[in-house]
């Protein structure tokens, strides 16, 4: 027979963090990896009530009383620093007073991020409609649109400027159609060398060039097969390879480089540009036939700067996706504070937009000097922005602009940046930014 001591050990060393509370939710017993999991001490844990670190205790203590057990489902709990996302499974135990009953509740770390990271490697489409966000009349019209010709087999051309989230659209449109259940195939012609296209779309046998694989390559839209194919900056595509597209779309066959057999393939094929692709088409870089082909369910999604009802709707979606993603506590922004923000003209849309609301929960603030202007309560706001829309390229700007605006004196910047001065000098070195005029300020200060 097991002993007490031996499944004492056990529990402790098991990777999960495990409770135990009383009917009521007052916690009993812990285990180390409980602890460690919420950040709290033992003593700090026995008698406190379970409600306090999570969210659903009600739901948890209703289905134990019915003797319904709960596996992994995904919950929201108070850890002592931020706040965390686990997996919960909650069972009822009989007590030592026959009369009541105790509750086991098991946390653990949730899988999602390996199940997107599964559904990206295996070709497919993680957005649907329920994560596009707006209130705006027009925008939600073009969603309607694309809801009704989801099913459709003709092709669609998605227009819009950079960050406004055409690829959003496209895998929305493809899980809501009859073919989410097949392959989502994405390409950007902008990213592949242009002698690589090709080959990467249509596929080669062994042999077809040097450098080619001994066992040939499937090409993009054999692979597409039954599903869609996105195919991004279609405007970077070359002419020469235009005429091939479009045979394509015409004949649904295509050939491997260096193959003589004829592939017939089934593909919906969603097109998408940040060009004006009628000016291309005029100025010769674009295949007219190729466009008209394309542009049969035509969409233009709008720059976030004509929605700007959305953006308080997409701050607080943001917050609340960055800030679990991060494990960091939730900011708050002022009425001020968003009047800002709808005024400014997002020139990289929605992602920018994101893009700031990660730089403000690591700041833990809304950094309004990043702006870097005054204030004008009728002329639309604007700041330089770099093409570059990283976190470490909007950092580091943000960085440079809190240093002018302090004179590069580093007390100063890192009070106002709500890091330590070694934090701020660790900064400066990573970013390599010039620091002739903080080293004149830093000998000041001292």
């Amino acid at each position: 027979m097991i002993n007490g001591d031996y499944i004492n050990s056990l529990i402790e060393n098991i990777p999960l963090g495990i409770a135990i509370s009383d009917g009521d939710g007052l916690i009993k017993d812990v285990n180390l990896k409980f602890m460690e999991m919420f950040g709290y001490k033992a003593e700090e844990l026995l008698g406190k009530h379970i409600s306090d670190l999570f969210d659903g205790f009600k739901l948890v203590k209703k289905a134990s009383l019915d003797n319904i057990n709960i596996v992994r489902e995904e919950v929201f709990i108070y850890g002592r620093k931020n706040k965390l996302r686990y997996s919960l499974s909650a069972f009822p135990l009989p007590a030592a007073n026959e009369a009541s009953m105790d509750i086991l509740f098991i946390f653990e770390d949730i899988k999602k991020e390996r199940k997107l990271a599964n559904d990206i490697l295996h070709n497919r489409a993680i957005y649907t409609f329920d994560k596009i966000i707006s209130k705006n009349q027009e925008f939600l019209r073009l969603i309607d649109f694309a809801k009704k010709v989801a099913d459709s087999k003709s092709t669609i051309l998605i227009m819009g400027e950079s960050g406004t989230g055409k690829e959003v659209f496209a895998q929305s449109i493809h899980n809501y159609s009859n073919r989410k259940d097949n392959p989502f195939i994405a390409i950007n012609s902008a990213a592949i060398p242009k002698t690589l296209i090709e080959s990467e779309l249509f596929g080669y046998e062994e042999g077809a060039f040097t450098g080619a694989k001994k066992t040939g390559q499937i090409g993009k839209f054999e692979l597409a097969h039954g599903g869609t194919i996105f195919l991004d900056e279609i405007g970077e595509m070359p002419l020469d390879l235009q005429t091939r597209l479009l045979r394509v779309l015409e004949e649904g066959i295509v050939s491997r480089i260096g193959g003589t057999e004829r592939i017939i393939v089934d593909v919906r094929i969603i097109a998408a540009s940040n060009k004006n692709l009628r000016e291309e088409v005029a100025k010769g870089r674009f295949r007219e036939d190729l466009f008209y082909r394309l542009n049969v369910l035509p969409m233009t999604i709008m720059p976030l700067r004509e929605r700007p009802e959305d953006i308080p709707l997409l701050v607080d979606y943001f917050i609340k996706k960055i800030s679990r993603r991060l494990n960091k506590r939730e900011i708050k922004v002022s009425k001020e504070e968003m009047d800002i923000l709808m005024a400014y003209s997002w020139p990289g849309n929605v992602r920018e937009l994101e893009n700031f609301i990660e730089l403000a929960i690591n700041l833990e603030y809304v950094p309004l000097n990043f702006f870097n202007h005054e204030i004008n309560e009728k002329a639309p706001i604007h700041y330089s922005v770099n093409k570059d829309l990283s976190m470490d390229a909007m950092e580091k700007n943000h960085i440079i602009n809190v240093l002018k605006i302090y004179d590069g004196n580093i007390t100063k910047t890192a009070a106002a940046l709500g890091i330590g001065r070694n934090t701020l000098y660790r900064k400066i070195q990573k970013y390599k930014i010039n620091s002739t005029n903080i080293e004149q300020s830093s000998i000041i200060e001292q």
